[in-house]
């Protein structure tokens, strides 16, 4: 890769050896299917570019030169190239390893010579920002990812009540899943119980125990939360059922002990999502073309829950969610598009 420092000490950089390789590279990395890289240790010793520091964040530029995104550097490692296993060269995302290794072998003979035991670099990375160049490449190529998840509280609130727990599934819209993430948390000390929610939790016992036991400081787990979000591939999407409920508080918690959102926009700050979200509630009263006052989720056939029941249990009733997602989008996929002159909205 080539590359050049700016006053701030983050390098600007292409990957490959030609602007033809570098847009196929930064397509990978922009599509979350690279996230990782490697190069011959001599090309850093000779000066030529520096050595990748963890925690540092480099701009990767374009086949034209043009700025296209931010990576920051997760895990910097050196060794011999036959010592590269399929687990780091997976996370190339340049094909199984026996092609990876062809086209590398090649890469490093006409870059200075290739030997079985010579010095690489593997680094691995993750994608932070965006920027103008790449904008168009990452619309293509990205493949959302669907955070569908779901909260238990004791009262209707955040300004008032605590949320108890939330659970997430991560989820594309063909149903790949991407893992979990539950946990139950501690009530806020400057809130209080609402007493019609806590007659109706007690007649849940068992999703009563499963929303308070083993609970933690919601200032330790929302950021880990947050991180998890981030650790995932392309662009994450905040989904919920109803939006204006389990986002409400989700958004609140996020913003109160991890300095984000449910959401992104134009403000400063850390960003883990992308656009304002999916409201399952919304979304499945129109594809379902009902009236308004014929909307709910218990409306739609058990079918588009997997037959997941509905337990109040979050991290149960994400998965019903999650499964419900994927079916919508389906029906969303055979809709004609809308097409028009341009919008009015700014």
């Amino acid at each position: 890769m080539s590359s050049s420092a700016t006053k701030r000490e983050q390098f600007r950089f292409s990957f490959g050896d030609s602007p033809e390789l570098a847009d196929d590279l930064l397509a990978l990395v922009l599509a979350g299917k690279k996230t990782a890289t490697c190069g011959a240790l001599r090309d850093y010793a000779r000066g030529g570019e520096p050595m990748p520091e963890v925690g540092r964040r480099d701009i990767v530029l374009n086949g034209a030169g043009q700025e296209a995104c931010v990576i920051e550097t997760l895990s910097v490692e050196t060794k011999r190239f036959d010592d590269v296993d399929p687990s780091f060269t997976d996370l190339e995302g340049e094909g199984p390893y026996a092609e990876w290794r062809a086209g590398h072998e090649a890469f490093f003979a006409r870059n200075g010579g290739f030997a079985p035991d010579m010095q690489v670099v593997c680094e691995t990375f993750r994608l932070m920002t965006v920027l103008p160049a790449g904008r168009d490449v990452y619309n293509r190529v990205a493949t959302p990812i669907f955070i569908v998840t779901d909260i238990e509280s004791d009262g209707p609130t955040p300004l008032h009540n605590s949320m108890l727990s939330f659970a997430s599934v991560a989820i594309e819209a063909d149903g790949t899943r991407h893992g979990e993430f539950e946990a139950v948390l501690t009530p806020r000390p400057d809130r209080k119980q609402n007493e019609t929610t806590m007659a109706w939790w007690a007649t849940q016992p068992e999703a009563w125990k499963a929303a308070t036991e083993n609970a933690e400081d919601p200032a330790l787990v929302m950021p880990r939360f947050a991180d998890w979000v981030e650790s995932l591939p392309g662009p994450k999407v905040f989904v919920a059922a109803p939006m204006i409920f389990d986002g409400l508080w989700m958004d609140h918690y996020l913003d109160e002990y991890a300095g984000t959102r449910a959401l992104s926009g134009p403000f400063k700050g850390r960003q883990i999502f992308r656009g304002g979200g999916i409201c399952l509630y919304t979304m499945a009263g129109t594809l379902r073309g009902a009236p308004y006052l014929d909307w709910g989720m218990s409306k739609l056939p058990a079918e588009f829950y997997g037959h997941v029941p509905h337990t109040h249990k979050a991290i149960e009733d994400a998965r019903g969610f999650a499964n419900v997602l994927v079916e919508l989008l389906k029906l969303s996929s055979t809709l004609p598009p809308i097409n028009g002159s341009k919008s009015d909205f700014r």
